[in-house]
């Protein structure tokens, strides 16, 4: 399988609602995965990988995220209650063994 959906075939859950939440965010604001980088200190490719599923981003990561993303303290405080929700369901379905997950 290719290597470009990692993340998204051990962490469909989570992959899924970073998609919903970051990916969807920076389109809304119409800005590109380079200006999204330089605005948070990250690199071009760290997005592009987060954003076709090779790799989950670190927490770290994320924080920079949301604040580059101009999410509320409120908006920021309900992403880390669903992520964790969905990092849930995505340690259910690794502890089944199922291959057709739930998706959020």
């Amino acid at each position: 399988m290719p290597k470009s959906r990692s993340a998204y075939r051990e962490f469909p859950n989570v992959s899924k609602f970073l998609e919903e939440k970051l990916v969807r965010r920076r389109k809304e604001l119409k800005i590109s995965q380079t200006a999204l980088a330089s605005k948070a200190g990250l690199t071009r490719n760290c997005i592009q990988q987060m954003e076709c599923h090779e790799h989950l981003p670190l927490p770290s990561t994320i924080f920079k995220l949301l604040r580059a993303l101009e999410f509320s303290d409120e908006e920021a405080i309900q992403f880390w209650v669903e992520i964790e929700e969905a990092y849930a369901k995505d340690r259910e379905l690794q502890e089944s063994g199922s291959k057709t997950p739930e998706m959020v």
